[in-house]
């Protein structure tokens, strides 16, 4: 479980990055399911019209009873798809969210931990939560800074000189 101070507080850490993030997925999305949605509604129109056309027994089907059939279909399979469009849309925005941040709170935690070495402060181990990512990369930074503590890392002017 996770201690006080590492409960997630603020998802959206790097918001251009996660919200950049989020758009390319929502656009996707929403493109795949116009494609998907465009392609059912015509598959349907057609089968539909033809099963129409067999059940009045090849009689010509009046043109206002076809605007009417095509208005219901439009009105009983739009509503429904358009709500649940709406729907995933938003779940994938807030799933989205939630799975950047596991990549924006590990990158900003690192950034920071570096900067402050670049400040002159003794750096501190990188500390992740388990469900982060980025965990070798922590591991590696944190080997580099374990190695180069003793050579002075963080110490303003006491590195070695060319």
């Amino acid at each position: 479980m996770n201690k006080p101070n590492q409960q997630r507080r603020h998802y959206l850490i790097a918001y251009r990055f996660q919200l950049r993030f989020a758009l390319q997925i929502l656009l996707l999305l929403i493109f795949t399911s116009v494609v998907i949605g465009w392609t059912v509604y015509y598959s349907v129109w057609n089968a539909s019209e033809g099963q129409l056309h067999r059940l009045l027994g090849g009689e010509r089907i009046d043109q206002a009873d076809a605007l009417r059939f095509r208005d219901a279909i439009r009105a009983e399979i739009g509503e429904k798809v358009l709500f649940r469009l709406l729907l995933l849309i938003f779940i994938a925005f807030v799933f989205t969210v939630f799975a950047t941040h596991r990549m924006a709170g590990p990158i900003r935690h690192m950034e920071r931990i570096l900067q402050g070495c670049l400040r002159g402060e003794p750096p501190r181990p990188i500390r992740l939560r388990k469900t982060d990512e980025f965990q070798d990369l922590a591991d590696l930074i944190n080997q580099v800074l374990e190695k180069d503590k003793g050579a002075g890392v963080g110490d303003q002017g006491s590195g070695p000189t060319p």
